[in-house]
């Protein structure tokens, strides 16, 4: 690709957009010298409106001709025609030609100057108050400085998206940062990316450019090492290594310092934190130290209570089942833990029931961190029950809740599901929001993967010895016969041996049987299972036997390709009508979240969206929004986890070994109710079962002991 890097600054007027994703388009626009493709950042630009661009022309060796751009801003016009054509737009309802004219005639060619700098100067033509008000909100969002922020962050390379989230943090004073140190878009912005804000640094010069650049360096060095290592912290001397690996900072201590005073990181002893990561451990053990709820229920109404909700459900409580029950009521603050099968949402049940007969006009929620397991609790224990994102209210442009210690939840009581999949920052949020809540109950399986973001929450609680926890061991589907929870059973306590489970577990060798895996579904299909009863999953995404090839191929087979059905190609697949789809990214206004699934209902061309059904919830994603789902056939163990599926098919191979471990293999199979298909190799299998994950760096069980 050749370029003459030479800046041009072109007129033109915007038609239609060609390509766009989140961070890049392209577009056509008229120009002078006839239609252009202009490439640059995305931005969302309006339809027959003329704008300012600068730039230079790329030859691209395969798409020839196009003009890559570096700013732009909107067009003023000082021609009669235009100024009149512009006035009587759509941008100005009730203005027609002959109030276009009149307007024209007053301020003559610097109409739209005058009007843009005081829109309340049309007050000096006579116009109806509808054609007044026209125009005044008409110029009052042309000359909003919010948009003209907007358009200032978008031409120097953010998306739109990032440039609403960088001006919800700094507002007005947007441009003055950016002057003086552009870094902070990303030290004090979530969700913005590093990459981003470096080009977008470097079209500016600003005093103390290196080590500013350092301090964000530094941060986005020690964010991916927790994030991929899930520690909170490291040390002084691991972070010496790291940066060893990474590249070097020479002025390292200085530039530690410098973070330090402005509370991006914190130093405790040698341990080295995220400040936010810090602060949010600290409020958790702070928290949970000090909770007082004071809704305590005597013994014997405890047991009367159990022996009621047993007549009215029909069932008989397992002892450890009773004794989960009484701690519930008994302390503040309990967890109860135990594997598939033991009975968890059985006892929630029970929570529920003598909950509500003991506090007739007490009130209750069940929160849960997927929508698949909030639903699935609201659905089996009849109790209100919402994600924790969605409970709280939460607003990703800016990453903030609206209930928090500010504004806290009227519950007297917060059960919280699937707890191992939580993580240190969520659950502060959930925690900052419960000051008037007076019991919290905790349910989760320890076994399971942690959370994907830094912490070891459940663990921590549970080894701290100061919350009481209730561990459920008799197995109900066991005594069923299930030989999938005997395995699941074998794992936790160290004893698998595959060759003994011949009916409810297929295991096929991913080098040496024969088979075919689409027949095998097929045939399950043709037993009476569908599709969205049955889950492939793997441990990683490339490769033949990963997620993505995985998803290619299954679609083909059970979805292919149809004249009856209609498709949109997107950056890694061609969704069509018909597939299953996985959230990708918490959206909580459209009530969906990372990990729930649905089916594609219809594709279309003229409104440019796509219709998501998630079990009765109806979404519709713009194209430009398509990074926000991918195909469903196939998971990963991580988003699986808090689901249940009829059948499922574990697959891995040699080039997974790496992602193997007891707590992975372990979720991944306890994902299966009826039947569970591995494929791979027992080698590998027990290879992977002898592997423990590594304990994360946290610090909370010290926080709750009160150690040092």
């Amino acid at each position: 690709m050749e370029s003459n890097e030479v800046i041009e600054i072109l007129e033109g007027e915007f038609t239609h957009t060609i390509y766009k994703s989140d961070s890049y388009m392209v577009s056509r626009f008229k120009t002078q010298d006839g239609v252009l493709t202009i490439t640059g950042p995305s931005f969302d630009y309006e339809k027959g409106e003329r704008y300012i661009i600068s730039g230079f022309y790329v030859d691209h060796p395969r798409y020839g001709f196009q003009f890559s751009l570096l700013s732009i801003e909107k067009y003023i016009s000082t021609q009669k025609e235009e100024i009149i054509s512009y006035l009587k737009s759509s941008a100005f309802p009730g203005i027609g030609k002959k109030a276009a004219e009149k307007i024209y005639d007053h301020f003559g060619n610097q109409t739209l100057k005058i009007l843009k700098d005081d829109p309340e100067m049309i007050f000096q033509v006579s116009l109806n108050e509808k054609q007044s008000e026209a125009i005044l909100s008409g110029f009052a969002f042309l000359a909003d400085p919010q948009n003209e922020t907007i358009l200032y962050l978008v031409s120097g390379g953010f998306n739109s998206a990032d440039a609403q989230k960088i001006f919800s943090r700094f507002k007005y004073a947007t441009k003055e940062v950016a002057e003086d140190n552009p870094f902070r878009f990303y030290n004090e912005v979530y969700g913005i990316g590093f990459d981003k804000v470096k080009r977008f640094a470097s079209r500016f010069e600003f005093s103390d450019a290196e080590n500013k650049y350092k301090e964000a360096y530094l941060i986005y060095l020690i964010s991916e090492y927790t994030f991929n290592s899930g520690d909170l912290y490291l040390t002084y001397d691991k972070l010496l290594s790291v940066l060893d690996y990474y590249g070097k900072i020479s002025n390292i201590d200085e530039i530690i310092e410098r973070c330090l005073d402005k509370r991006y990181l914190y130093k405790d002893g040698e341990k080295i934190y995220l400040y936010a990561d810090y602060y949010d451990e600290k409020f958790i053990a702070d928290f949970i130290n000090n909770f007082a709820g004071g809704l305590k229920v005597e013994e014997d109404i405890v047991m009367e209570g159990i022996e009621n909700s047993q007549m009215q459900n029909s069932i008989t409580y397992h002892e450890k089942q009773k004794e989960a029950i009484l701690n519930f009521f008994e302390n503040d603050i309990s967890i109860i833990v135990g594997g598939p099968g033991t009975g968890k949402t059985t006892t929630v049940k029970a929570l529920v029931d003598i909950f509500r007969d003991t506090y007739p006009f007490g009130n209750l929620i069940v929160a849960a961190p997927t929508g698949r397991a909030a639903k699935r609790i609201n659905e089996i224990c009849d109790v209100e029950s919402k994600t924790i994102h969605s409970l709280l209210k939460w607003n990703k442009e800016n990453n903030t809740f609206v209930y928090d210690i500010e504004n806290p939840l009227i519950y007297d009581c917060v059960i919280i599901d699937e707890f191992s999949m939580v993580d240190n920052s969520l659950f502060a949020s959930l925690l900052k929001a419960c000051a008037r809540v007076k019991k919290i109950c905790i349910i989760g399986d320890n076994n399971q993967l942690p959370s994907i973001r830094p912490g070891n929450l459940l663990n921590d609680m549970i080894a701290s010895d100061m919350i009481v926890v209730s561990h459920l061991e008799f197995n109900y589907r066991q005594k069923e016969g299930s030989e999938i929870i005997s395995l699941a059973d074998d794992i936790r306590n160290n004893r698998v041996d595959l060759e003994k489970y011949t009916k409810d577990i297929r295991f096929y060798d991913i080098y040496h049987d024969r088979f075919d895996l689409i027949d095998l579904i097929r045939k399950d299909i043709d037993e009476g299972c569908s599709l969205d009863e049955i889950q492939i999953l793997s441990p990683m995404y490339k490769g033949e036997w990963g997620i993505d090839n995985l998803n290619l191929m299954l679609q083909e087979a059970f979805n292919p390709s149809d004249f009856n059905k209609k498709e949109k190609k997107s950056n890694k697949f061609t969704f069509r009508e018909g597939d299953k789809i996985l959230q990708l990214k918490n959206r909580p206004s459209d009530d969906v979240f990372n990990g729930d699934i649905g089916i594609l209902e219809n594709v279309d061309d003229k409104e440019k969206s796509l219709m998501v059904n998630y079990s009765g919830t109806y979404v519709f994603y713009p194209y430009e929004e398509l990074s926000d789902i991918s195909l469903a056939y196939a998971l990963s163990v991580h988003k699986a986890q808090g689901s249940e599926y009829q059948i499922v098919y574990f697959v891995f191979n040699r080039s997974n070994i790496h992602m193997l471990n007891r707590n992975l293999i372990y979720t991944a199979i306890s994902r299966a109710k009826k039947k569970l298909v591995i494929i791979g190799t027992k080698a590998l299998f027990n290879e992977g079962l002898g592997k423990q994950m590594r304990m994360r760096n946290t610090s909370l069980k010290e926080e709750l002991m009160h150690e040092e």
